[in-house]
């Protein structure tokens, strides 16, 4: 059976895109390789508990804000109220500055109920016999009018469209296209949002900081924690952490001393200690974008390297083949504003 529309990639864009051709009467396959849906969404939950360890943050885009309000959720500001502590270097002392005045007054927010809140809004309204996880393309065919996809299991998809969806590194390590469009270079030498980060959220008894005139906000230029910020709820009712860390050597390999490194540190900033700590989780971004010799996708790219390039705004294949995902956007690429305007554009150039 041929599918009007088979999508390549189950995160903000793929979904954004199927829902989009679904209000348009087009019922999509999407084919997501991973056993989770979302991509670079990833709120993890552990009973009560809850770990933001992908992206986060809603920032000033109204494309990115109208759709979360068309599916019926909510966002609330982040915490910024209070000092931020930076270190610049071990020999110095912490400073602290005011959050307000580091900022500039830049606002942005945060989505009620962690961020795959979206993820799961837009899969409730895709049917779901048209998603299929553990499906990983590793080879595209066009023939004359349509598709032919093949998966890792060797099971194929026909389809008169194509929305690839995935970060374009993924495409040129992991999926042949025939007949080639011409753009391996560009697709190798893109650069992947968060390709090399490392995520973590801790969950503590008490908000600490807040407590002190602190806002939670930590900028430092060693160590393992180098950013963080509030990540409590805005209900009171759970108290956390959010931020980005800096592993290397051992701490790469090691979850268990990760945690301890980080509860260290948090003693050091907060006086935090282990006992108030509930809960803390991490994930290394760089595992998941690796090509096939082990080296991270964006060794010696620079940030947003070819994100948004003229050849991922085009349609290929006769007008068959789009491209969406946050590094094709030229606007806010990289993020889930980007990757939502780009779910836009890939259904507007299929169907006008």
């Amino acid at each position: 059976m041929k599918c009007k529309v088979i999508i390549i990639g189950g995160g903000l864009a793929g979904l954004t895109a199927a829902y989009e051709l679904k209000k348009q009467g087009v019922n999509p396959l999407v084919l997501e390789a991973n056993d989770r849906l979302g991509g670079r969404i990833y709120t993890k939950h552990d009973g009560d508990l809850s770990f933001e360890l992908g992206a986060t943050w809603v920032f000033q885009d109204e494309k990115l804000k109208s759709l979360i309000s068309e599916l019926g959720l909510n966002i609330y500001p982040q915490y910024l109220t209070g000092d931020t502590l930076i270190k610049y270097a071990p020999t110095m002392e912490t400073q602290r500055a005011p959050t307000d005045s580091l900022m500039q007054g830049a606002r942005y927010h945060k989505v009620k109920g962690g961020t795959n809140a979206i993820i799961q809004a837009l899969a409730s309204r895709i049917d779901n016999q048209n998603i299929k996880i553990n499906t990983k393309v590793n080879k595209i065919d066009f023939k004359e009018d349509h598709f032919i996809i093949t998966a890792e299991d060797e099971h194929t998809y026909a389809a008169e469209r194509v929305v690839i969806a995935v970060p374009p590194k993924i495409i040129s390590e992991h999926i042949t296209i025939a007949p080639s469009l011409g753009i391996a270079q560009i697709l190798q030498t893109t650069h992947t949002w968060m390709g090399e980060s490392t995520k973590f959220t801790v969950v503590f008894d008490q908000d600490y900081w807040r407590q002190r005139g602190l806002s939670g906000f930590v900028y430092s230029n060693y160590g393992l924690i180098r950013e963080m910020q509030d990540h409590s709820s805005p209900d009171g009712q759970s108290f956390a952490l959010v931020g980005f860390m800096q592993p290397t050597n051992d701490l790469l390999l090691d979850f268990e001393k990760r945690r301890q490194k980080v509860t260290h540190e948090l003693k050091e900033l907060f006086g935090i200690k282990s006992e108030n700590i509930l809960a803390y989780d991490d994930c290394l971004w760089a595992e998941y974008f690796s090509n096939k010799m082990g080296k991270n996708f964006n060794q010696a790219l620079a940030p947003h390297q070819n994100n948004g390039h003229p050849e991922y705004l085009k349609a290929h294949c006769d007008g068959r083949l789009v491209f969406a995902g946050a590094e094709t956007s030229p606007i806010n690429p990289g993020y889930m504003e980007g990757a939502v305007r780009s779910a836009y554009r890939a259904v507007k150039m299929l169907f006008g």
